[in-house]
């Protein structure tokens, strides 16, 4: 593939996931309530969404992207994958047909976090990942169910008809599973994160695409 097609189709990839990020942002804020704002899927979605829009005006004002920005696209790439992930194995079995079937549900949950491993795959360049960095990525999901829980414990606010209440997974629900429950649940999604997070590390770093961007 010539250097001007591979770049067109990198940039139009990137517009194109933006475009479904944030539009998918919208629809759950819109359609399911701004306290939607603690699910750490229309988090995820939003992040991948405004970077995606950096690295297009990035690219726009410099012409290229540098390894940091690469780095950080790593992390971004497995924060909203573990998204995917989560729900497809751990939230969808236990939506209903009407929950399942809706627009913002396969942009949010499936055409993004899909759509920006495949990106990552086919577009940027390897050997940019520092043998540490899935350490620092698996920081944020940690993060945010350390966040989520103070949160739900100190505010006690419901989320929607959510019927875990104050807590926005069932995973993360002190009261139902303890601390110790909890704690074994965010572990086992760490170790899983970070086993993902290796995987592409060792893909990008020792399948390098042509440095063309």
């Amino acid at each position: 593939m010539k250097k001007a097609t591979f770049l067109k189709a990198s940039l139009i990839s990137k517009g194109i996931i933006a475009t479904c990020a944030i539009v998918g942002f919208l629809m759950q804020m819109t359609l399911h309530g701004w306290h939607g704002l603690r699910y750490y899927t229309n988090q995820s979605n939003l992040l991948v969404g405004l970077f995606m829009v950096y690295l297009l005006l990035k690219y726009r004002k410099d012409g290229h992207w540098s390894k940091m920005d690469l780095r950080l696209k790593g992390g971004v790439t497995v924060a909203i994958l573990l998204t995917g992930l989560v729900y497809h194995f751990m939230l969808a079995p236990q939506k209903t047909a009407e929950e399942f079937w809706t627009i913002e549900n396969f942009l949010s949950h499936y055409i993004v976090p899909f759509g920006t491993l495949l990106d990552c795959i086919v577009f940027d360049k390897g050997h940019c990942y520092k043998w540490y960095d899935p350490f620092t990525w698996t920081l944020l999901p940690l993060v945010y169910a350390i966040v989520s829980v103070a949160i739900a414990l100190i505010t006690r606010i419901p989320i929607g008809n959510n019927k875990d209440g104050p807590f926005p997974y069932f995973f993360l629900n002190v009261d139902k599973y303890g601390f110790v429950g909890v704690l074994q649940y965010c572990l086992g999604l760490a170790v899983a994160f970070l086993i993902g997070s290796y995987i592409l590390f060792v893909f990008k770093n020792g399948f390098k695409t042509k440095e063309r961007l």
